[in-house]
């Protein structure tokens, strides 16, 4: 029963983190979220409490209804694992950062009810550390007390909260506009940030910072540079249209805050100001035997993105690619990497292949797994990560088709290494973009076919090829309903056949295409089918 109630919850989880969608998120609570909470153990309400940020409100019930300490712990390294943004190597930053800014909302900002942390701590745990942090003393006036606040600016975000001490208790909330500090005192206390980084040097930019923020420095949206020096305001003086000019901006940066609060509940550093190494992607299933499918990993980089280096009179560039494949329980089930080179012998300017080629290759039972891709240019540092998930159903005990391996070039193997399919070599191209008039060009495997007492296989083969876009002629656009089809008729010995076929690209268009394949079995008359996209891009210039 515990098994069952555990992999429903796991079920639900999986279908709220589709693949790639933001995670609504809400602080708030739920109906019956107390006399849920009552019953788990004050260590995992803390976690309930720092990763509630992270959470809609169907995995705050999942997590906190589940029965057992033993199945939340479970949901949670699933969980975890999902929104790992380096799914490829066993090192989880996000949960590393949460984990931290947890930590120091506590000893920072703790307060003595739930959370454990004031508005300044939630803060903290969903954006980080403030590039900008200014305390605002209490201001009485005729009219209204103004109590003690302090303003958070966030430079890369262009947001700025403001918070207050509202019962004088040492609890910060967020400011309103009826109790917060005025427009003149958040003008105020910009202008003496500015002055204070005039007057701080370099090594002094962050006094009294202890451990725990020393620690967190590389983990902000922005540098953490300083702590701003309130006494400092008195001392600038600002013509009224510079204070108007600020005043527009300070408003749009304080609207940023309710804007980031519904569409970006969380933002770590790692997705802030980064530049990923791009990779095009793909993965195929073709049978492996013993009814195992071969899954293949299958990439390609773009060559001007990559760092070369000159060493002894050759340039050269090297990329570790990693891909970990887990189930659908989210267990690693193979882990591996491999060295993408790519060398070319003088000159100092790259002149090769544009799209550095790349494949990992695994064996595995049919089934749903989930499929982490890392890429790094050793040159640069610069990294990509990336994520797909793939079914692999059973390729032998029936008459079924791999996928379609679009390749860049398929050739005779001779002394390769690398791409084997049989006795050829056939360059994987998972961007599926060809220049006209460069065919299109592309492998499968048959598998299942029914043979006589000979073992003879007979067998027909039709493509079409179908337009996802219209064609301009002159200035209207026109529907195609397919742009090529053809059909043959072809034998072999033994239930497993393969296929290599190229298509002219002349009569096509740059747009987008599927390229549709049907195998018919011509002793059983059964079929199957696949399909594929590609894309055709201008014609390639002489």
């Amino acid at each position: 029963m515990q098994a069952v109630r555990l992999a429903a919850a796991i079920a639900a989880l999986m279908a709220v983190t589709a693949a790639g969608a933001p995670l609504p998120a809400a602080s708030e609570g739920f109906r019956g979220e107390t006399e849920l909470l009552l019953r788990i153990s004050p260590e995992e309400r803390l976690t309930y409490f720092g990763l509630q940020y992270s959470l809609n409100q169907h995995q705050k019930l999942q997590y906190i209804s589940l029965p057992t300490r033993e199945e939340r712990d479970e949901w949670l390294r699933r969980w975890w694992a999902l929104n790992d943004p380096t799914p490829a190597s066993p090192r989880n930053e996000r949960r590393i950062e949460h984990e931290l800014r947890v930590q120091l909302a506590r000893s920072q900002f703790g307060i003595k009810k739930a959370p454990g942390w004031d508005k300044r701590g939630e803060t903290l745990i969903r954006w980080g550390w403030p590039a900008v942090r200014v305390k605002i003393p209490a201001d009485i006036g005729f009219y209204r007390m103004i109590p003690p606040g302090e303003m958070w600016h966030y430079g890369r975000l262009d947001m700025t909260i403001m918070f207050h001490d509202f019962n004088l208790r040492g609890e910060y909330i967020y400011a309103s506009e009826q109790y917060g500090p005025s427009s003149r005192q958040t003008l105020d206390a910009m202008k003496a940030v500015g002055e204070y980084l005039r007057l701080q040097p370099p090594e002094n930019i962050m006094p009294g910072r202890d451990d725990g923020l020393a620690a967190i420095a590389n983990f902000n949206p922005d540098p953490i540079d300083y702590i701003a020096s309130a006494d400092l305001r008195a001392q600038l003086q600002v013509s009224s249209f510079a204070d108007f000019i600020e005043r527009e901006k300070m408003e749009k940066s304080r609207n940023n805050f309710y804007k980031y609060l519904k569409e970006s509940p969380t933002i770590y550093s790692f997705e802030i100001g980064a530049n990923p190494l791009p990779v095009y992607f793909n993965i195929t299933a073709f049978g492996a035997g013993y009814g195992a499918v071969r899954m293949e990993v299958n990439v390609e980089i773009p060559a001007s993105e990559l760092h070369f280096r000159q060493r002894g009179g050759v340039l050269g560039a090297e990329v570790d690619l990693g891909v970990l494949v887990r189930d659908f329980e989210m267990n690693v089930v193979a882990r591996v990497s491999d060295v993408i080179r790519v060398e070319q012998t003088g000159g100092r300017v790259y002149q090769g292949a544009a799209f550095i080629p790349g494949q990992i290759a695994f064996a595995l039972e049919p089934g749903y797994y989930r499929i982490g891709i890392e890429a790094r240019d050793r040159a640069s540092g610069r990294s990509g990560s990336y994520r797909a998930n793939k079914q692999l159903v059973p390729l032998h005990d029936r008459l079924a088709l791999s996928d379609l391996l679009l390749a860049s070039t398929i050739r005779p193997a001779g002394d390769a290494e690398r791409f084997l399919k049989g006795a050829l070599q056939v360059v994987p191209h998972p961007l599926h973009a060809y220049r006209i008039p460069f065919p299109l060009t592309f492998y499968f495997e048959i598998y299942g076919l029914d043979t006589d007492r000979d073992g003879m296989a007979v067998y027909s083969v039709e493509y079409r090829i179908v337009p996802l876009t219209k064609k301009r002629r002159g200035l209207t656009l026109h529907d195609v309903p397919a742009a090529i089809s053809s059909r043959f008729e072809s034998t072999g010995f033994g239930p497993t056949q393969s296929q290599q076929l190229e298509i002219a690209t002349e009569n096509l268009w740059p747009g987008s295409f599927r390229l549709i394949v049907t195998v018919m079995d011509r002793r059983t008359r059964e079929t199957v089918e696949k399909i594929a996209g590609f894309s055709i891009i201008e014609r390639a210039r002489s």
